[in-house]
C-alpha cells in the first residue's frame, strides 16, 4: 500500500495513534506525527512511498508534534524524538515538516546498518552512481534536483549509504531540500515539479522541499555501484568548468563528508580508499544548470563501462 492510498483523515489518525511504518528504500521507520500542517505536507511529498502493513523490526522510531497541553508555555513548538530521545531542537509547529526531515536523517545515521554514511548527494545513470560530497551551500542539492529532473535517478540528496557486503550505494530517496535562492532556481527550471510550501526563517534560511521523482521511488531497492566522485560548487556567473581531482584531494573531500572519521571502522577507510582508486574524480564549478547537466552526462558516458574493483 502507498501513502496516497490512505485517505488523509485516516492517515492523520494513524500517524497520531499507532503510527505508520514508512519505507524509504532499505530503511523502515515507525513514524508518529501530530499537527495538521506536518501531516498535510507529509501526505503530499510522501504520497508514493510504500507503507509496511505487517509488524516488524524498524530502523528507527520518529515522533514529531507538540508536547502535551500541560507542558506548553507560550508559543507552541514541535518536538522531535528519535527512538524516544530528543533529536532536533524544538521548532515552531508551522515548521514541523523541517524537523521531520532532520529527524529522518538522524534515524538513518543512527541505524548502524552501514560501515559509512557520508554527506553526499547520489545520482545514478545507466547503472552507475555518481557521488557528490560537498558542504551545505555548495549547490549540491540544486544540482542533484536538476539532474534528477533530467533523467538521472535520485538515490539521495543528503547521504551516500554504503552496504557492508558489496561496493554499492543503498538508495534512500526522499524530498530534496532546497534553500534560499535554489528554491526559485529549481522552480523556474522545472515548473511542473511538486514542492512543499516554503518555510521561512529557519536556522538554514528559507527552505522548501521537492518531491522525489517517480523513477526514484519505482526503484527504491535497486542499488548502484559508484564510478564517479564529483565535488560541485555553484558560483553566480561562473563558467561551467570541470577539472580532475588528485586522489589525495578527493580522499580529503570524502573524509570531511563523513563527519565521523575519528570513530570510523577500518571497513570505512577501506571503502574510501576504494572510491578514490576506482572512480573518476572531478570538481565542477557552475552557474548554468543546463550546461552542467550536459557536461556531466558526457562525463558519465565516458565512464559508463568502467568497472570498479
Amino acid at each position: 500500500m502507498l501513502i496516497e492510498q490512505i485517505p488523509v483523515p485516516q492517515l492523520a489518525r494513524r500517524l497520531r495513534t499507532e503510527g505508520v511504518r514508512l519505507t524509504t528504500g532499505a530503511f523502515t521507520v515507525q513514524l508518529h506525527l501530530s499537527g495538521g500542517s506536518v501531516v498535510q505536507e507529509f501526505a503530499r511529498l510522501y504520497a508514493r512511498y510504500p507503507v509496511e502493513q505487517q509488524p516488524g523490526i524498524d530502523d528507527a522510531r520518529i515522533r514529531v508534534g507538540p508536547p502535551p497541553w500541560y507542558r506548553r508555555l507560550g508559543r507552541t513548538m514541535a518536538h522531535t524524538y528519535a527512538d524516544e530521545f530528543p533529536a532536533v531542537k524544538p521548532v515552531p509547529v508551522d515548521r514541523a515538516f523541517t524537523a521531520l526531515e532532520t529527524g529522518l536523517n538522524w534515524g538513518v545515521m543512527r541505524s548502524g546498518t552501514a560501515p559509512i554514511i557520508m554527506h553526499s548527494a547520489v545520482l545514478e545513470r545507466h547503472g552507475r552512481a555518481m557521488l557528490m560530497p560537498a558542504p551545505s551551500g555548495s549547490g549540491k542539492s540544486t544540482l542533484a534536483a536538476a539532474l534528477a529532473l533530467r533523467g538521472w535517478r535520485l538515490l539521495s540528496d543528503e547521504m551516500a549509504i554504503f552496504s557492508f557486503d558489496e561496493f554499492e550505494v543503498i538508495p534512500n530517496p526522499r524530498p530534496v531540500s532546497l534553500k534560499n535562492k535554489a528554491i526559485e532556481v529549481i522552480g523556474a527550471f522545472a515548473p511542473d515539479a511538486l514542492f512543499s510550501r516554503t518555510f521561512f526563517g529557519t536556522a538554514k534560511g528559507d527552505v522548501a522541499y521537492m518531491r522525489a521523482p517517480d523513477d526514484a521511488l519505482a526503484r527504491l531497492h535497486q542499488r548502484a555501484r559508484p564510478n564517479l566522485v564529483l565535488v560541485p560548487k555553484y558560483r553566480a556567473g561562473a563558467e561551467t568548468t570541470l577539472r580532475r581531482l588528485g586522489r589525495s584531494e578527493a580522499f580529503n573531500w570524502l573524509i570531511e563528508s563523513t563527519g565521523s572519521y575519528p570513530t570510523m571502522l577500518e571497513a570505512g577507510f577501506g571503502l574510501l580508499a576504494r572510491l578514490v582508486e576506482s572512480c573518476g574524480l572531478y570538481a565542477l564549478e557552475y552557474s548554468n544548470l543546463e550546461q552542467a547537466i550536459a557536461l556531466l552526462t558526457r562525463v558519465s558516458d565516458e565512464h559508463e563501462n568502467s568497472d570498479p574493483d
